[in-house]
């Protein structure tokens, strides 16, 4: 059975892309372009493994699926995701609260950035 992926993002063409990326990785994807749709799936879906942005507009945060996914999901490891210039004491914030990677956009190599996430569930296969 393939690991499923839930991928939070407002920018639709982060969300394609990734999702194309990890489908051919092997990947199941779950897709949410809001964060508090992201929520209602953690509850609702056995996820593996959740890439979420940092700070989306429907008011909802990447904090606030990070919390969730540790509250539903306690075993899926989370990646944060963000456009935005964070400094150092934000992304180690992102970190303390159990993000097992922070990775800023846009993405330097889509294929290194892919590979990363992929081996946070792969090698619990």
């Amino acid at each position: 059975m393939s690991k499923k992926i839930l991928i939070v993002d407002d920018e639709e063409i982060i969300v394609d892309i990734l999702k194309r990326r990890f489908t051919r990785m092997g990947f199941s994807v779950l897709e949410s372009l809001e964060g508090s749709h992201a929520i209602d799936l953690l509850q609702r879906e056995p996820v593996d493994l959740v890439v979420c942005d940092v700070k989306m507009p429907d008011g909802t945060s990447g904090t606030d699926v990070l919390r969730a996914t540790r509250k539903y999901r306690p075993g899926a490891p989370f990646v944060a995701i963000s456009g935005l210039l964070m400094t150092d004491e934000s992304v180690q914030e992102f970190l303390r609260n159990g993000a097992a990677l922070f990775i800023k956009k846009p993405f330097a190599s889509l294929r290194d950035v892919t590979e990363q996430i992929a081996a946070l569930v792969d090698t619990d296969a």
